[in-house]
């Protein structure tokens, strides 16, 4: 979606200011120049993600219940921790995902987040020749198990521990 105004209102509904700093782990950060993100899934840029209403032409809008405006509020909430050499995810106050949350947050390091995509959703578009409203298929490597496969190494788990 190429508005700029949505999408920045999309990403303030479901990662509003100070949220990251509020609900991450500074063990995650790269470095001292490092600052923790929401990171937000679906895309901000796309009519997919929660931060957009049915009124603003979104598709799977985070709404509570008789709520009108969407909120990071309904959205499954994660934050990194580094566990020995490791970075690992962790859900929010104890609440453990159902998996039917229509969108999903994660205080993380801004590094990884900006390496995360970057340039790399908009040259992709690019070159798959996307327009606005085209569709297209994310594929999250998620099995019916809820397993993440990655490339022919074996599979990783992935499930969320309560904080």
């Amino acid at each position: 979606m190429g508005d700029e105004a949505q999408n920045t209102r999309s990403r303030g509904r479901i990662c509003p200011t100070g949220w990251a700093k509020e609900n991450g782990d500074a063990s995650a950060l790269v470095d001292a120049a490092d600052e923790l993100n929401c990171d937000e899934f679906s895309f901000a840029s796309t009519y997919n993600s929660g931060g957009m209403s049915t009124a603003e032409g979104g598709l799977n809008p985070a709404l509570l219940p008789g709520g009108t405006t969407p909120t990071g509020k309904t959205c499954l909430s994660t934050y990194a921790k580094k566990l020995g050499s490791a970075v690992r995810l962790f859900s929010l106050n104890g609440a453990d995902p159902t998996f039917k949350e229509v969108c999903g947050r994660s205080a993380i390091s801004g590094m990884h987040n900006k390496e995360s995509m970057g340039s790399h959703f908009a040259k992709f578009m690019r070159e798959m020749r996307i327009t606005d409203k085209d569709a297209y298929w994310l594929d999250t490597r998620m099995t019916p198990g809820n397993t993440c496969l990655y490339a022919s190494a074996a599979p990783v788990i992935c499930k969320l521990t309560a904080k």
